[in-house]
């Protein structure tokens, strides 16, 4: 079957160690929109830390933000579609979660920026410093809807933090872990995995013509879902476990090397 979509995680994945696309890859990337394959983004960060990475990509068009909950147009500076988490719903899964574990703190994404709450992140000894972040609402109750929400523990970190709160989360919201210390939730029926799917449908691309990249958790919903999945060489085990192909690390430019591999087996 003719590949025609591959879509890529960021972090670990597309980007270099310094959170940046090498010249290697930005050709990479244009070969594979040259051979007629679509290349699309698919990232838990936001939109607004995710695009100054990208532009210099041009044939990068379409990105996968936030784990699925957005999808942001590069070309036209345009955020797509939604899928958020109400601020009912927001402050529900805090309450919960707090009562069942005191020691979390939390986070939220909205369209006009971050907030969070006050030691976010701070790990037990940190000096005290100031957690907010630009942009969003940084009172809990002044929350609409929150494109992400973050959970953050002093102690426990990502899948083992994961285990921790996923029990007591109200159901149908989804937690994952992308690497960093925090759990990032969305909205009931959003990861990359069901964003990735509704593109591919609303392009005519059929599940066995894609090929995810990918190596954190967050990354799971996706590569289940692709007719190839492709985990790099630094990814955790568990996502190497599911893969079809395991690629050389980020630091060998893994992900370019695929999408090079790709490129060849269409012009041969």
């Amino acid at each position: 079957m003719r590949i025609r979509l591959i879509a890529s995680d960021l972090d670990g994945t597309l980007l270099d160690p310094d959170g940046r696309l090498s010249e290697r890859t930005i050709a990479a990337i244009a070969a594979a929109a040259a051979a007629g394959i679509t290349f699309i983004a698919a990232t838990g960060r936001s939109f607004r830390t995710a695009e100054h990475r990208l532009r210099p990509a041009p044939a990068l068009r379409t990105v996968v933000c936030s784990n699925g909950a957005l999808v942001y147009d590069l070309h036209d500076d345009r955020i797509d579609r939604v899928n958020p988490i109400g601020g009912d719903v927001l402050r529900d899964l805090f309450q919960r979660l707090r009562s069942a574990v005191p020691e979390l703190r939390f986070g939220w994404e909205t369209r006009g920026g971050f907030g969070v709450e006050r030691d976010f992140g701070r790990k037990p000894g940190d000096s005290e410093h100031d957690s907010s972040l630009f942009g969003g609402p940084q009172e809990l109750s002044q929350v609409a809807e929150a494109i992400k929400a973050f959970v953050a523990h002093p102690t426990v970190e990502q899948v083992e933090l994961q285990r921790l709160v996923t029990p007591h989360m109200p159901a149908g919201l989804n937690g994952a872990t992308s690497g960093a210390r925090f759990v990032e939730v969305t909205a009931a029926g959003v990861d990359k995995g069901a964003a990735v799917a509704a593109l591919a449908a609303e392009w005519g691309i059929d599940r066995s013509q894609v090929v995810a990249i990918g190596d954190q958790m967050n990354d799971e919903s996706m590569l289940r879902w692709a007719g190839t999945a492709v985990a790099m060489g630094n990814a955790r085990p568990e996502l190497k476990a599911l893969a079809d192909v395991v690629a050389p690390s980020v630091h060998e430019q893994g992900a370019a090397r695929i999408i090079e591999q790709l490129v060849a087996a269409i012009e041969s």
